[in-house]
């Protein structure tokens, strides 16, 4: 998993903590369902401590029916049923209006920070890259011509060479 990859799940986790966050700020009725439903003030542990402790045997004996009674009814608050959450109120769109504020007002930020492209550049680059192939087109052409031409220039070259050694051996010979 790259970098990308871990930063893309981290904003996910951080988008739905907002999601949970505003929905219980917009719902109030279901934040204090939520709390009918976990108790304040369980401590987990205290029958073990309680058992443990020889000081506290008479203690544990005498509360065992009333830690009854609490377990029954805790684990009955305990258990939340997603039907008895009250999704209405529940408004992912105006979280996503300002999700897409935010982005808009710091994109330019986001994108000089994390060097990204955007299409306007991918577009510059594709002209750039359409007008380096057609350079390289019409310099491949003009390089065969050039050839071409300088063949025919050696030729005709090479030949007033031969004429002029021609002329000049026949001076010399005189």
């Amino acid at each position: 998993m790259g970098p990308i990859d871990v930063v893309a799940i981290v904003i996910l986790i951080v988008a739905i903590l907002v999601l949970v966050y505003y929905y219980l700020q917009n719902n109030p009725a279901s934040v204090q369902k939520l709390r009918n439903y976990v108790p304040a003030t369980a401590d987990p542990h205290m029958g073990e401590i309680l058992q443990n402790d020889s000081d506290y045997d008479d203690l544990s004996r005498e509360k065992d029916t009333v830690e009854e009674s609490k377990e029954e009814s805790m684990s009955k608050r305990i258990k939340i049923k997603l039907s008895d959450i009250d999704m209405s109120g529940l408004n992912t769109d105006a979280f996503s209006n300002k999700i897409d504020a935010f982005l808009d007002e710091k994109s330019e930020e986001l994108i000089q920070s994390w060097s990204l492209a955007t299409t306007n550049d991918l577009k510059d680059l594709e002209d750039r890259f359409d007008k380096t192939t057609q350079s390289v087109d019409d310099l491949e052409k003009s390089f065969k011509k050039f050839t071409k031409s300088s063949k025919a220039f050696q030729k005709e070259t090479e030949e007033k060479l031969e004429e002029i050694d021609k002329r000049i051996k026949s001076l010399e010979d005189n």
